[in-house]
Formats: structure tokens, C-alpha cells, sequence
């Protein structure tokens, strides 16, 4: 009994110790005397370049590198060899730790951000918890992510909510953005939406103008930054927005079922969600009553900052940035490719919608997967349609030469 007691005892600070002790310590992917990264070597790391096809769909859903995947397994098996909740006491300050980095990122407390599965859990924790009642207004955009819709209107129809959906066309200035939404303002406007970078168009709206109009205006300010962390610098402490709903999963390449919360510190209070025992608490702990889950997924998010800090945030955005001229400056004077995405830097980064005259997004979408084998997502609303292209840090230039050459050839 006592080996045992042991094994178990030893086996939770092993645990525990993994963090600290990841597959990828001290890990640096420069070259040898050179302040730039080895692309080819970090490519190699993700398991997806030997697939059948071309990946260029990194918009729906990141994959794990392999020392991620291999972190991740070996938590696995660990929560299995003890009792689940032994081990999650025991992954703790693992957590906390986990905690701090994410908000360094972001540029937040970590006493203001939770850990969630992925945005629509985070945003819907948001959208039921907001204190609005009969008659109250919320203003949404026709651009943003279908389940966020949805959740707003089925809030109006529990509710009495009024919901305004404004309709413009991306790509557009920020100006017009402005006026747009500010005209949209009425007297029971209570809260106002945001999408951060839209799904669609992979538009990056300008979220601290927006954001700065709408406080001037007393209002609350909810943003979907989905397709954020990872990809492009987030600042909350510049945006200044009351609530911030991202996913891990995509862009920062961790485990598949991850996200992150924030709530601003003045709000938690007044925030209800179900889950929680107490609620008028007022520390954003009151969002962790999730019941049982797969603990390890949480735990495992360490060594996904591990494997970004390694490259670096600035060099992989650059880097991103850098994939997206490369292709897109070789069809830019294609006069029959109509880009419904902004190519400017600070208007857009690897997410990038385009559409061809004469031709449905859905037909090239299925002409790129059958024929050339090129994953991608086909996107439309009534602004039109466009196949939606995302490339990621494993995407080399011989891949996006494939791509050129096939949309070119459908053109």
C-alpha cells in the first residue's frame, strides 16, 4: 500500500514537473548565427504536410506541432493512471502559471481571464450573462459569426432583447465603419458586438476606435477575437473592451478545445453565469464551474505558449504576413479575381476571401479539393461568396505556388 500511495504521490508531481520540463525547453528554432527562423525546420514539426492534401483551412481549426501532441499524450495518459480530479488538483499552479502567460499575451490581468473551450463558450457566457432586460438593444453586424447570431437573437426571443443588425460591405474604411455603427446607436443601445478579425473576409475592423465610440456613447463592448491570438498582436489593455471571447485552438496551435475568457475587472460582478454557485462573485473564478471536462487539454495549453515563444510572437506575425504578400502579389493584377479582403497589413494578415467572376465559390472550392487536392473553406452571405484561404506557419512557398497555379487556371 505504501509503494503505491507513493507511486501515485510521485507520479502527481510528475506531473506537475511536465511543465516546467517540456519537450520544449529551451527550445530556439534561429538559425546559426542568424536572428531568423528556420521555417523549414519548424515546418517539419506539424504532421499535417504529409497529408493528402494541401491544408490552407487553418481558419476553422489549428493542428498541434508534435511536441505538442506528444505533451498532450502524455497528460493523457497520466490523468488516467490516477483518480481525474487528483490529478487536476495536482495541475493546479500549472494552471495559474498558464494563466499569467496567456494574459502577458494578450496584455490583461490574469486575475480578469478564464479558460474556456473555444470563443462561441466563452461568447455565449457572455451573451446569456449580460444583465439586459425587456426593450434593451444590442447592435450586431451581418458579418459576424453565425452562432454569436444566433445566440443574440434566441437572448431577444427568451428576453424581449431587441436585436439591430447593421449590413455593410468589407472591405471598407475605418471611418465609414465608424459612422456606420455609431448611426446605428439609439437610446436603448445598451451593448455593442464586435468582431475582431471577421471569419469571412479575415477583415481586422479597427476594434479600439470602436470600442472608445461606444464607451463615449456608455455602452458595453463584446468582442470576438477568434481568429486573434496567434495570429496577429493583441493589446486589451489599448482596446479597452468590457469583454474579449478568443480561441486557442486556431492560431496558437494548441489543443483542440481551448479558449480564453476575459471579462474587465468592473464587470465580472454584474455577469451572471449558470454555472456558478455564487452569483454576485465578484473574481472571475466564478467562470471556472465547468463540471468535468478533459482537464488535460487546459494543462496542455503551456507547452503550445512554449512552442510560440520559441519562434516569437513579432516573427511569426511577420512571418504570416510575409506568406500572405507572396501569393497574393502573383494575382493581385488578375482582373477576373474579385478579393473580398483588404491585403493592407493592419487590415488583414493569413485569412484572405476571394471570388471569381462567372463562377460560384462553392464550384472553385470543390474544384481546388478534387482536382488539386488544395483544402480551403467556401464563405458567402449577401454580400456574395468567396473561398476563404488561410495558410499557417508550415505553409511553405513551393505550396502556395500550387495554389497560384490552380487559381489561375480556374480563373
Amino acid at each position: 500500500m505504501t509503494s503505491r500511495r507513493s507511486f501515485i504521490r510521485n507520479t502527481s508531481l510528475a506531473a506537475l514537473s511536465l511543465q516546467w520540463t517540456t519537450h520544449l525547453q529551451g527550445l530556439s528554432f534561429r538559425r546559426m548565427g542568424s536572428k531568423e527562423n528556420d521555417w523549414d525546420a519548424i515546418r517539419e514539426m506539424f504532421p499535417i504536410i504529409h497529408w493528402d492534401k494541401l491544408h490552407l483551412n487553418s481558419g476553422s481549426a489549428g493542428v498541434m506541432p508534435i511536441p505538442v501532441q506528444q505533451h498532450l499524450q502524455e497528460l493523457s495518459i497520466l490523468i488516467n493512471k490516477m483518480a481525474p480530479y487528483s490529478a487536476w488538483s495536482s495541475w493546479q499552479e500549472s494552471i495559474k502559471n498558464t494563466k499569467v502567460r496567456l494574459a502577458d499575451l494578450i496584455h490583461a490581468s490574469d486575475t480578469d481571464i478564464q479558460l474556456v473551450r473555444n470563443t462561441t463558450e466563452a461568447l455565449n457566457m457572455i451573451i446569456y450573462g449580460l444583465p439586459l432586460s425587456k426593450g434593451d438593444e444590442v447592435i450586431i453586424a451581418e458579418h459576424d459569426y453565425p452562432y454569436a447570431v444566433n445566440a443574440w437573437h434566441n437572448r431577444g426571443h427568451r428576453d424581449g432583447v431587441i436585436v439591430n443588425t447593421i449590413k455593410f460591405k468589407l472591405p471598407d474604411s475605418d471611418d465609414a465603419l465608424l459612422n456606420i455603427y455609431e448611426r446605428a446607436i439609439t437610446p436603448r443601445t445598451k451593448v455593442m458586438h464586435l468582431t475582431y478579425m471577421t471569419h469571412r473576409q479575415g477583415h481586422i475592423l479597427p476594434v479600439k476606435k470602436l470600442t472608445k465610440m461606444a464607451h463615449q456613447h456608455k455602452l458595453q463592448v463584446v468582442v470576438d477575437g477568434a481568429h486573434t491570438v496567434g495570429q496577429i498582436p493583441v493589446d486589451l489593455d489599448n482596446i479597452q473592451c468590457d469583454y474579449y471571447a478568443t480561441s486557442l485552438h486556431k492560431w496558437l496551435n494548441a489543443p483542440h478545445g481551448t479558449g480564453l475568457l476575459y471579462v474587465h475587472p468592473d464587470r465580472i460582478k454584474d455577469l451572471m453565469v449558470i454555472a456558478s454557485s455564487y452569483p454576485n462573485d465578484d473574481t472571475i473564478g466564478k467562470y471556472a464551474h465547468l463540471g468535468t471536462r478533459a482537464f488535460q487539454q487546459e494543462v496542455g495549453i503551456s507547452a503550445a505558449l512554449d512552442f510560440h515563444d520559441g519562434i516569437g510572437a513579432q516573427a511569426k506575425y511577420d512571418h504570416l504576413q510575409a506568406l500572405k504578400k507572396y501569393w497574393t502579389s502573383q494575382l493581385i493584377s488578375n482582373d477576373r479575381i474579385d478579393w473580398h479582403t483588404d491585403l493592407s497589413d493592419d487590415k488583414s494578415c493569413s485569412v484572405i476571401s476571394l471570388g471569381m467572376k462567372g463562377i460560384g465559390a462553392g464550384k472553385i472550392r470543390s474544384i481546388l479539393n478534387e482536382k488539386y487536392k488544395i483544402h480551403t473553406k467556401s464563405v458567402g452571405g449577401s454580400w456574395g461568396g468567396g473561398v476563404r484561404i488561410s495558410p499557417n506557419i508550415f505553409t511553405n512557398h513551393e505550396e502556395l505556388d500550387h495554389l497560384v497555379d490552380a487559381l489561375e487556371t480556374i480563373a
